[in-house]
């Protein structure tokens, strides 16, 4: 059952890895994007995790692909809309995205989560684990974004909100893969 939780936790974090990755590219601090996105899918979790009787039949997996809308409107959005000099705004501006990202990256964590409840697996710390794993994959594309290789590519501005559209368009086409 251990397994079977860690290999599911990391099957639907993968997308996260490439989130951070890109958020990172895009000038957001570490902080702020894991925090934003691991509460946003731990939330997300504990409430799939606690409703799945009453939801089973709302969620499908053309759920997920909603997720996949979100990152490329927020990917087009970033692309559009340069953030103004001022700190405060910049910072909100990064929340603003974590949370959004957390939100589209967690919707296939908490239809995971929605899976392992209705299989029988919903103790509290399945959304635990599943929160966790986005974290760490978020935190390791962050890392992978912040390599002396990787900088050169951090000039060119439009990559970050390029990677965003591109893992939507996954998001979207892996529902008719």
């Amino acid at each position: 059952m251990v397994y079977f939780l860690l290999i599911t936790a990391f099957t639907v974090s993968i997308d996260s890895f490439i989130c951070g990755f890109g958020l990172s590219l895009g000038g957001g601090k570490k902080l702020p994007i894991l925090l934003g996105v691991g509460l946003t899918v731990l939330a997300m979790c504990f409430i799939t995790n606690y409703t799945a009787y009453f939801l089973a039949d709302k969620f499908t997996e053309k759920t997920a692909s909603f997720g996949g809308l979100i990152l490329i409107a927020l990917g087009i959005f970033n692309l559009v809309k340069k953030p103004s000099n001022k700190d405060t705004t910049v910072k909100r501006s990064v929340w603003k995205q974590s949370l959004i990202s957390g939100f589209a990256v967690g919707l296939d964590g908490a239809l995971g989560n929605l899976s392992l409840s209705l299989m029988g697996i919903n103790d509290f710390y399945v959304p635990i684990v599943i929160a966790l794993m986005h974290v760490l994959l978020i935190y390791l594309g962050i890392v992978l974004s912040n390599t002396k290789l990787i900088s050169k590519v951090k000039k060119f501005e439009f990559v970050a909100p390029v990677i965003l559209i591109l893992l939507g368009c996954y998001k979207l086409i892996s529902l008719f893969i």
